[in-house]
């Protein structure tokens, strides 16, 4: 029961609960919400008065985040960002390291070492971070020669502030992209994006716990931008209404970034996954929003969904649970079983099965025609 709560919020402040379970869920979270609000408000306040102040660092921020809680890809769309920053400047990652175990601020990798590679001290999305700046592929450039002997560096520290400065001063980061952090008002940022899900958006429009809601929508004014998420492929037409639509709600360029998948990898041995015929698929997942993950192979022709296993975001997998999933997997005769990309890098230390899968999912998105449209200077 307690294993899935989390998976019940999450339908609770998207409206796909019964309106018996919602109405005593409403009931239960509606104190907590107000107290939240006012709390979440006051320090808004004190900020825009001045008597809490933003610090500023000797590099620029980028900070992609979002008013909603997990799952509508900021760590997909902060890799790409990293990937071509990096071929200009000294880039680092900077992430709080949900999940993960470490005090501080602490380098996790440099530019060519990953230095912290254990998902429980660093959480699952520092890992996919630092493993992803290992893949980098640095492309010359015509207006940067010297581009193609780094990747970005990842950090991980809880406090935002203490973290930039570390990746400044010991490694000289010239640009500092924030894996989340909106709600972070310690660290002045020089660019904040905020993500929303093309069909999500904000849910029910509360704050939590009554709602996903981690800011009021009203702090949207902050941001200099909005990236739509587009992983259900709603159509072009679609987009561009729900893109007009907020253009002229909140007066804020809307970019839009659609996720697809770019192709299955074996999590023990890397080797890429070639499906020429079709083939029964067991899925499972610890992220925000798994029905998403398990919409990218439904829409795949050649694979078939037999079964599925969900859990809570961030989950940490015991080995009773890979026991667990690989038995289904084998009870529904199935040919592979799949998982997202930010739960491979959580099991991949200690699977001792080949059976596993990865999808790697690519966000499709024009960052040189963002830090344009948005005068940016790098």
């Amino acid at each position: 029961m307690l294993k899935n709560f989390g998976q019940t919020i999450t339908k609770f402040h998207y409206k796909k609960l019964s309106s018996i379970t919602s109405a005593c869920l409403f009931l239960l979270f509606l104190l907590p919400s107000m107290v939240y609000s006012i709390i979440i408000n006051t320090k808004n306040f004190l900020y825009k008065i001045k008597i809490l102040k933003e610090k500023k660092v000797n590099a620029k921020i980028i900070c992609i985040g979002n008013l909603t809680t997990g799952g509508v890809g900021k760590t997909p769309v902060t890799i790409e960002f990293c990937k071509y920053l990096s071929q200009y400047h000294k880039t680092a990652s900077l992430s709080r390291g949900y999940g993960g175990t470490l005090e501080g601020a602490n380098i996790v990798k440099n530019y060519e070492d990953i230095l912290i590679n254990e998902s429980k001290l660093i959480g699952d999305e520092l890992k996919l971070l630092a493993e992803s700046s290992m893949q980098c592929d640095i492309i010359q450039s015509k207006e940067n020669v010297q581009s193609a002997n780094k990747s970005f560096a990842v950090i991980a520290s809880k406090d935002r502030f203490l973290g930039a400065v570390k990746a400044i001063d010991e490694l000289g980061a010239e640009i500092i992209v924030m894996d989340d952090g909106f709600s972070n008002r310690k660290i002045q940022k020089d660019l904040s994006l905020l993500l929303f899900d093309s069909t999500k958006f904000i849910g029910n429009g509360f704050l939590l716990p009554l709602g996903p809601l981690r800011e009021p929508v009203s702090e949207i004014k902050r941001a200099n931008g909005i990236i739509l998420i587009d992983k259900e492929d709603i159509g072009n037409e679609e987009l561009k209404k729900l893109s007009d639509f907020l253009y002229k709600k909140f007066n804020k360029p809307v970019f839009i970034s659609k996720f697809k998948t770019d192709y299955f990898y074996n999590i023990k041995t890397g080797k890429i996954l070639d499906i020429t015929e079709p083939a029964k698929i067991f899925a499972f997942s610890g992220i925000g929003q798994p029905e998403q993950f398990y919409n990218y192979i439904h829409k795949n022709p050649l694979l078939k969904l037999i079964g599925t296993k969900s859990y809570n975001d961030h989950y940490v997998y015991t080995k009773s649970d890979m026991d667990e999933i690989i038995t289904l997997a084998e009870d529904n005769k199935t040919n592979y079983i799949i998982t997202t990309e930010k739960d491979a890098v959580k099991i991949k230390d200690h699977l001792n099965s080949d059976k596993i899968y990865a999808m790697k999912l690519k966000a499709d998105i024009d960052i040189q025609n963002i830090i344009s449209t948005l005068n940016f200077s790098r």
